[in-house]
């Protein structure tokens, strides 16, 4: 009898882990049985090569590969290929090939380590906290990149850590050199989420101590400055300039030809872009036999985009809260930043096609949750029973709904 009562109440203290636990464990499982997209293992060979072109063909229409002068080259930020060079290097000594996947499941523990730490700071307890992050990875579009190990995803899971990271770092020690140099990884990674230096810089020149901003300035925007150099010189020595990154040269579907042609970033991709960002539904699966009747999964997976408010719904709280609640400065410089990247983001001529939920939301994603936290915080001492029902259900609708993408 004691035994049971004691695991009634264990059920009842964890049932909100449970579930998110295995759905969890799937997805590093996951990570493992992909050998697909493999580009940055491919490139991190050629490195320790001394080569900047891939060594071996990587795929034509699908795999964006970049054709110049007859080699092939990869149009994606170099740092993901430099993180795996060491374990590249190890499992060449034993003519084995070492895939993103055996690295992406210990980056996903890792961020979720990271934003419980965040969580901590802002002042939730540890059991909130620990659900805060497990919500993040799992009730936002998060779970898509997690879940798949090809490169494009790898690159965010990285993307992701360093923002988590820069933020964790600006929360506790304000080290600004170490914000200068994550700040400049995110910069030859995915240069969009570089965008976290506009909040770091509105910090220091907002602070009212204007002799201590010129040290924090210097320690920020020198690295970065080395980050924009080394690119320079890595697009110099493959393309014989620093300002071309090759894209003009990929080999990419015509539909996605005829949008770039419009530019690379332009105002004309805004729309199209923001209306898979914020009113993208998923697919009504209809039968092959009755196409106006509904079949098994019923709904499914739109490869254009998710909404970030059916992936995250949690989100639409920001928007119900009052004026006086955003006057922190740091909400303020938070939102701002989360902005100027969405801008960039949405202006890009690519949607990220062949996703879950709207993937390049994650380049902004980390700020929005931030202040999502801090504006909770300021009206609930801890999480409530309704927003963790809110929460579990949206954990539950995004694992369907990534089943149909896998």
């Amino acid at each position: 009898m004691i035994k049971k009562v004691w695991f009634i109440n264990f059920l009842k203290e964890n049932v909100l882990f449970i579930l998110p636990t295995i759905i969890l464990s799937f997805i590093l499982i996951t990570d493992f049985l992909t050998q697909n997209g493999q580009q940055f293992s491919e490139l991190a060979n050629s490195f320790l090569h001394f080569k900047l072109y891939f060594l071996h063909p990587i795929g034509g229409v699908g795999q964006d590969p970049i054709f110049y002068h007859n080699k092939i080259y990869w149009g994606e930020g170099l740092f993901p290929a430099i993180t795996l060079i060491p374990f590249i290097g190890l499992f060449n000594i034993f003519h084995l090939f070492f895939y993103q996947g055996f690295l992406q499941w210990i980056l996903v523990i890792i961020t979720l380590i990271v934003i419980k730490k965040i969580c901590q700071k802002i002042g939730f307890s540890n059991k909130d906290s620990l659900f805060l992050s497990i919500i993040f990875l799992l009730g936002t579009v998060y779970i898509g990149v997690a879940s798949v190990s090809s490169s494009w995803f790898f690159a965010q899971v990285i993307t992701t850590l360093l923002v988590f990271l820069a933020l964790s770092e600006f929360l506790d020690k304000k080290r600004w050199w170490l914000l200068g140099i994550l700040s400049s990884l995110l910069f030859i990674t995915r240069a969009t989420a570089a965008g976290i230096i506009v909040f770091l810089f509105l910090e220091i020149i907002t602070e009212k101590k204007i002799t201590l901003k010129l040290k924090p300035i210097l320690q920020l925007l020198l690295p970065f400055s080395g980050a924009i150099l080394i690119i320079g010189l890595y697009n110099f020595f493959r393309f014989n300039s620093p300002f071309n990154g090759g894209y003009t040269y990929q080999d990419i579907s015509t539909i996605s030809a005829a949008s770039r042609s419009i530019g690379l970033f332009s105002i004309k991709h805004i729309p199209f872009n923001l209306y898979h960002a914020l009113f993208g539904a998923p697919i009504i699966n209809t039968s092959s036999n009755l196409p106006w009747q509904a079949a098994y999964p019923f709904i499914k997976n739109n490869p254009y985009g998710l909404s970030i408010f059916i992936t995250s719904p949690f989100f639409l709280y920001i928007f119900y809260q009052k004026r006086s609640s955003f006057q922190s400065k740091t909400i303020k410089n938070l939102i701002i930043t989360t902005l100027i990247i969405a801008l960039a983001v949405f202006s890009y001529y690519g949607v990220g096609i062949y996703q879950y939920g709207y993937r390049y939301s994650l380049d902004f994603l980390p700020e929005l949750f931030l202040i999502f936290l801090l504006l909770y915080k300021q009206r609930n001492k801890n999480l409530t029973f309704g927003f963790k029902v809110l929460a579990s259900v949206s954990i539950v609708l995004n694992f369907y709904l990534l089943l149909t993408f896998l």
